[in-house]
């Protein structure tokens, strides 16, 4: 779930959070719990009502089951596009969808196929909308003896939880109808039996008022598995299996010791509202004339009246992860391999990869992300694209201020994400950690057999981004003061790939404030640390002059042998073994004229990129460019002047050349300071070697930060591991290590930081809107 921390006035953009203070209509002193959401339909049929009851409310999330009384999976695919669209345009994310997988209405004597096929839409539809969570049950007897009951439903449940694994989502078995719902010795031996991480638990409140059992006895026992809650009260009906719904603590379901049972383990997932108040679904009735937006809200203010005060009786307690019931987990990190699977098979190139119109879900990739940091007790502070004024820059790459000037789409669809463990507190007890989501376009199909994982962004850099929440997991739960008096960030960033150098995504995180005063970016550096990273500036030498045809070549201005002769000049000029050369390195790239052999070109392109350690490399590098770029003209000018084809291109060369700037002025990062290297070696991390080059990534955008010290640090590297190409690749035993160094890293940080004087929670740090108090 969702909270926010994020500029004080109007946003941006759209933002996923809840305001700062009381939602609207919420009783006096009642802020909206970020991890409260609720089952939209029970508020409103239509997606538009939903979303009104959930804006109201403060929430920043919902959990889907229907639309307009349509059940998700049968829903076309544009209807499930539009709903992401307008779901993400109100700043709410997708934390679970209901299923009918083994429902009350699917025996288990029932066609199988409908359930494998309903789990293939759903979690494509969870890819739309950013949730990999899918809810099921465990399917009713169908007059079947109990042992062959229990056989089917294993089988099923095995079968389901593989197909799930393949695809990336997690199945979470509600106690509800079926073989396991009402016993938590079946929910153990049924987790037991699967023994697949894509199994868990969603626990409901309120189920036991209708199915007979005691809900907090059965919870108990059910404690460490669980992933999701639904909260639901009631009392018993006149006859077995009926109920009556009330608001939250008002019946006999023990709500309250529910919620205080889940506080007390750590648990930090969702708490979704089904209250059954004016829609019974497994009997369709939606009551006649009941306010059910009406009598949804009220729900809603009992609940965030009753989880506070369950949250201060329980204390606080170590964060624990939902798991199988096979095994105690030791405290370790451990990768959570369903959803780096969601976020491969979730298409995140970004339209400067791939041109407008190809499917492109990272908005949808970054909530799915956040649902899952949330139960590492991470809260979104900040969800949103930056404004345009701050992208449209003399440093910001030329295509990039093309696509933003040419239309509010092209920000709107890129937002990034910003991630906190703990209050906002003082650069100095704060680390950030920098991951992106987006990638290049193409690559192979996803998967994982068992010890590697193939699929762009396995390496660079989806894989590193679910390690780092394995490594903040482990370390919280390692250290309690992460999270109390040290503040973790984590930026999960859009605009990394595709040339745009993260000017629409880090570098306006930056300028904001979201630093600290260690700052790693996830990217593949074979597990050593890389204190530098390089930057590049992009030249476009353009000749626009006449075109003649074959049978008067010398009519016109010969641009193919006019930029042919530049790019010679250049090369040679601007090698670095060249007398006078700048600093860095020289790529001539691409030059065109035309295609065809029977026409003179008067107009064409010659690029060159030329990357540079320090940003004093850069401006150097830039001078050079066109110095030679002046004195190649002339030379040009003067070796054809007397010739018969060329001496009106030779005579007018100046005039129709002119240099231009794709991007200029990017800084690099370079040499840190000494402190941080010594706390890395403290956090036993190697070095990069100094003799190994280093190469471009965001982290340019914390040169010249004060007080900072910024690495580059990940699992893999981007050559061996085929980063940008065919058989991207990365390997689990890299991905736990990777998070084993992020573990050691907090933990060592956490140890050199004195701990806060008693009494202060870090509200005498600036104000977090100010630069250097995020």
């Amino acid at each position: 779930m969702y909270g926010s921390d994020a500029p004080a006035g109007p946003p941006a953009g759209p933002l996923a959070g809840s305001p700062e203070g009381p939602p609207a209509g919420a009783p006096a002193g009642v802020a909206a719990d970020p991890r409260i959401t609720g089952i939209g339909d029970e508020a409103a049929p239509g997606l538009d009502g939903q979303i009104a009851v959930a804006r109201r409310l403060g929430w920043s999330a919902l959990e889907l089951r229907s639309i307009d009384e349509t059940p998700l999976a049968e829903l076309p695919p544009e209807a499930v596009e539009s709903a992401a669209d307008r779901l993400h345009a109100a700043g709410l994310g997708v934390v679970c969808l209901g299923s009918r997988i083994a429902n009350w209405a699917r025996p288990v004597t029932a066609d199988f196929s409908a359930d494998l096929a309903e789990l293939d839409r759903l979690a494509a539809y969870g890819r739309i909308l950013g949730c990999r969570s899918l809810r099921v049950m465990s399917y009713p007897n169908d007059g079947l003896p109990e042992p062959e009951w229990a056989r089917r439903v294993t089988d099923r449940m095995r079968r389901l939880a593989r197909r799930a694994e393949d695809l990336g989502v997690e199945l979470l078995h509600e106690n509800c109808s079926g073989w396991a719902g009402a016993r938590a010795d079946r929910a153990l031996r049924l987790l037991d039996a699967v023994d697949s991480p894509a199994l868990r638990l969603l626990f409901d409140t309120g189920n036991g008022v209708a199915h007979g059992y005691d809900a907090p006895a059965m919870l108990r026992e059910l404690l460490p598995y669980v992933a999701h809650v639904h909260v639901k009260d009631g009392v018993p009906g006149e006859r077995p299996g009926e109920a009556s719904y009330t608001l939250p603590g008002d019946g006999t379901a023990g709500v309250a010791d529910c919620l205080r049972l889940l506080e007390d383990h750590g648990y930090r997932g969702a708490y979704s509202l089904e209250p059954h108040l004016a829609l019974l679904p497994h009997a369709g009735l939606r009551s006649e004339g009941a306010d059910a937006a009406e009598l949804f809200t009220r729900a809603a203010h009992r609940l965030a009246t009753l989880l506070p005060a369950a949250a201060t009786a329980a204390g606080p307690r170590p964060r624990p992860v939902p798991g199988p019931a096979r095994t105690a987990e030791p405290p370790r990190p451990r990768i959570d391999h369903g959803l780096l699977l969601h976020l491969l098979h979730t298409p995140t190139a970004g339209p400067l990869e791939t041109g407008p119109g190809a499917p492109h879900a990272l908005r949808a990739a970054q909530h799915a992300y956040a649902t899952a940091a949330a139960r590492s007790g991470l809260r979104v502070v900040r969800h949103q694209a930056p404004p345009v004024f701050a992208v449209l820059r003399d440093d910001t790459p030329a295509q990039v201020r093309a696509a933003v000037a040419a239309g509010p789409r092209f920000l709107d669809a890129q937002p990034s994400l910003v991630l906190r463990l703990g209050p906002v507190l003082p650069r100095a007890r704060t680390v950030m950690f920098n991951v992106h989501l987006d990638t290049v376009a193409g690559g192979p199909s996803p998967a994982f057999d068992g010890s590697r994982f193939t699929g762009r962004g396995a390496v660079d850099a989806k894989g590193p981004a679910v390690a780092l929440l394995a490594g903040v997991e482990a370390a919280a739960r390692a250290c309690p003061r992460l999270g109390t008096d040290v503040s973790v960030l984590v930026q999960a960033v859009a605009g990394e790939e595709g040339g745009a150098l993260g000017t629409f995504g880090t570098r306006p995180l930056v300028e904001a404030g979201y630093v600290g005063r260690v700052n790693v970016f996830c990217e593949p550096t074979g597990l050593r640390h890389l204190p530098r990273a390089t930057a590049a500036s992009t030249a476009r030498i353009t000749v626009a002059g006449d075109d003649a045809i074959d049978d008067r070549p010398g009519a016109g201005h010969n641009a193919s042998v006019l930029l042919g002769f530049l790019a010679q000049h250049l090369a040679a000029a601007l090698d670095p073994s060249a007398p006078g050369a700048p600093p860095g390195t020289v790529c001539v790239a691409g030059l065109h004229t035309g295609t065809r052999h029977n026409k003179v070109y008067g107009g064409g392109e010659l690029l060159l990129n030329l990357a540079h350690a320090t940003t004093a490399d850069g401006a150097a590098a830039e001078r050079a460019v066109a110095e030679h770029l002046a004195r190649g003209l002339d030379a040009f000018a003067e070796r054809f002047a007397g010739t018969a084809l060329f001496a009106r291109t030779a005579a007018d060369a100046a005039r129709v050349t002119r240099l231009e700037w794709d991007k200029r002025g990017i800084p690099a990062l370079g040499e840190q300071p000494a402190w941080g290297e010594e706390f890395m070696a403290r956090a036993g991390i190697p070095r990069w070697p100094d003799h190994e080059p280093a190469f471009t990534c965001d982290a340019i955008w914390l040169s010249g930060v004060p007080d900072t010290f910024t690495t580059v640090l990940g699992p893999g590297l981007l050559d061996t591991h085929h980063a940008h190409a065919d058989g991207e690749f990365a390997d689990l035993a890299d991905l736990e290590a990777f998070a084993g160094q992020v573990a050691a890293l907090l933990t060592a940080f956490a140890a050199d930081t004195p701990p806060l004087p008693a009494g202060d929670d870090g509200a005498t740090a600036p104000h977090p809107h100010r630069a250097g108090a995020r």
